[in-house]
């Protein structure tokens, strides 16, 4: 009896162990079953920040170091010696073309001029009477003159002739060396230091009497880059649309703008540069030579379009943007103008409508509907 009840006991244990069996069983099957797993709905729209493109004219400065410099300088060297007379400038004066600085006694050499002249009336003279009995003796012929005549009347025609040239020759001289006894400025500008009295001897080998250094217009020198040179350029005329500024040392901007001249011939192989020339206006002598300023080029690029840099894509093959033309995504090739702080200004070859894609978009994927929010 007691057997019975200890195999009925198992029997149950047993069916109660297939049951829960059975039930883990039936559980896990559920769980792990693909078919009857839930899905998650997937957006098929994404929303897009992007911004239209728009061609404007940009400006864009750029600085660069320069320095002043005179067009024209020059040391004034008496050409003869003699005692100045007179000294009509002072230093630092202001002066015209042709005003009057210095005169040297002029006695002695408008002597020496005076007798320069009187040799060539005597040479005139002369040479006048050698020349007409020379043309007798050829019109008379062989019978009235001898052979020995003839030549003699024709030498003496050409050592007339040759007497009034070298003449002629020392009174020109004599002309300039009394001319110089007057110095006058060759071109307007300013008179540095210099100390001179009436009196004083004076004489080429003694050196500059003064200087004068032309400060209107004057020359504002700086350099370029190879680089900076090419972009400016960009195949046409050098800062063609653009308008050369300066800053002064005490900060303050120049009310001239200045004309653009020419540059070197060739680079400066240390600093792989190029010197650039421009003149400016310098009618209250505010820029004196050898002074810095600062001078601002702004270009102004006609129908272009700026766009922030770190949207510009670099290749290989050139750079791109990413834009929103009809409702899709394109990699658009751009040509970059100019550097303009945290942007480049870029060629306006784009498309009415087109968008500038503010998002990220390397993870959208292909067919992904898209709309834009337009952020102007």
């Amino acid at each position: 009896m007691e057997k019975n009840n200890e195999q009925r006991t198992y029997i149950l244990l047993l069916i109660v162990l297939c049951l829960i069996s059975f039930g883990l069983g039936y559980f896990i099957f559920k769980h792990n079953n693909p078919k009857e797993i839930s899905t998650v709905p997937i957006s098929e729209g994404l929303t897009l920040n992007a911004t239209p493109l728009k061609g404007e004219d940009i400006v864009v400065k750029n600085s660069y170091v320069g320095y002043v410099e005179a067009i024209n300088q020059v040391q004034i060297i008496p050409y003869i010696t003699g005692y100045i007379q007179n000294v009509a400038t002072s230093a630092g004066a202001s002066v015209k073309k042709d005003d009057l600085l210095l005169t040297i006694d002029p006695d002695e050499y408008k002597a020496r001029l005076d007798a320069a002249e009187a040799a060539v009336l005597q040479a005139e003279a002369q040479f006048e009477y050698n020349q007409n009995y020379y043309d007798r003796v050829q019109k008379s012929g062989k019978k009235a003159f001898s052979e020995i005549e003839t030549d003699n009347a024709k030498n003496n025609f050409l050592q007339a002739q040759a007497s009034l040239k070298n003449a002629q020759a020392n009174k020109a001289l004599a002309e300039v060396n009394y001319h110089y006894t007057i110095i006058k400025a060759p071109f307007s500008g300013l008179i540095g230091n210099f100390t001179l009295s009436p009196g004083d001897y004076v004489s080429p080998a003694g050196g500059a009497l003064l200087s004068i250094v032309q400060t209107d217009p004057i020359r504002i020198v700086f350099s370029l880059t190879d680089a900076e040179y090419l972009n400016m350029k960009n195949g046409g005329e050098l800062f063609k649309n653009s308008v050369i500024k300066l800053k002064l040392a005490n900060g303050q901007n120049y009310e001239y703008t200045g004309d653009f001249k020419y540059t070197d011939n060739q680079l400066n192989k240390p600093t792989n540069s190029i010197a650039v020339y421009t003149y400016f206006k310098n009618d209250k002598n505010e820029l004196l030579p050898n002074a810095f300023v600062t001078v601002e080029i702004l270009k102004t690029f006609k129908n272009s379009v700026t766009v922030d840099k770190n949207y510009i894509k670099m290749q290989q093959d050139g750079s791109y943007l990413t834009l929103a033309r009809n409702n899709q995504l394109v990699k658009v090739p751009v040509q970059i103008l100019a550097d303009k702080n945290n942007q480049y200004v870029l060629k306006n070859t784009f498309q009415t409508g087109d968008l500038l894609i503010l998002d990220d978009v390397n993870r959208v994927k292909e067919g992904t509907k898209l709309s834009f929010n337009i952020i102007k």
